[in-house]
């Protein structure tokens, strides 16, 4: 589903789409797994935020999706496919919102984790939640910048690219223009595309995605795409 606008119950909204795409025991597990992670961190990522609701400076605000936080079932087996060790690597969220997928990439052993988000609101929430955890992840650096992501050249540090679907097709195939001179260079990336609504956009200009992640009703869940036959 490609989650735009907020309605009066984003929830229930989420909670319908997640019962036809994985069952009543496997959302349950999924939601109760969440809550745990959250009270274990000590964060608070939960909500669900339009882009009409924000205060956003950016050309993408049109093309931007609902706010909602990765789920951490889904990103633990994201890393699971990824072939190294993460100690000595980089990672980049695009639209990292309250900055729940940067916990999670410091929690896995990245370096260091970016996050590129272009509303202040949910940025502010992020840095209050970094400072919660940074003590727990003393060998991960954490970078956050504000701003638009179709504005944003991706580093050449940059290991891996989180999108948690993002923004909406038009916006999708903007963002590649940035992403796609990264999967030129020879260094070896990696992008997860979780929620790959707008994949057929990736595979083109990517090429085949190398992995998908499916859920026990086999549907998608993630996409992952990679470089490395060229390195």
């Amino acid at each position: 589903m490609d989650f735009k606008h907020k309605g009066r119950l984003p929830w229930l909204s989420h909670f319908i789409y997640s019962l036809k795409y994985r069952g009543l025991m496997n959302t349950c597990s999924m939601g109760l797994k969440e809550w745990k992670k959250e009270r274990e961190l000590g964060i608070d990522t939960f909500g669900a935020h339009c882009p009409t609701e924000l205060s956003i400076e950016a050309t993408s605000k049109l093309g931007g999706h609902l706010y909602q936080p990765s789920s951490s079932v889904i990103f633990e087996k994201a890393m699971n496919a990824l072939p190294f060790n993460f100690s000595d690597k980089v990672f980049l969220d695009i639209g990292s919102g309250k900055g729940r997928a940067l916990i999670l990439a410091a929690e896995a052993g990245f370096s260091k984790v970016i996050g590129i988000e272009y509303a202040s609101e949910l940025n502010d929430v992020a840095y209050t939640n970094i400072e919660t955890v940074k003590d727990r992840f003393p060998n991960t650096e954490f970078d956050l910048r504000e701003g638009d992501a179709l504005q944003f050249d991706i580093p050449a540090e940059v290991d891996v690219i989180y999108l948690f679907n993002p923004f909406d097709e038009e916006a999708v195939s903007g963002l590649m223009k940035k992403v796609k001179p990264a999967f030129d260079r020879s260094k070896p990336i990696y992008l997860i595309y979780v929620n790959p609504v707008h994949y057929a956009v990736l595979q083109k200009q990517l090429g085949e995605p190398f992995v998908t992640l499916r859920n026990l009703k086999g549907f998608p869940e993630a996409k992952l795409f990679s470089n490395r036959a060229k390195a």
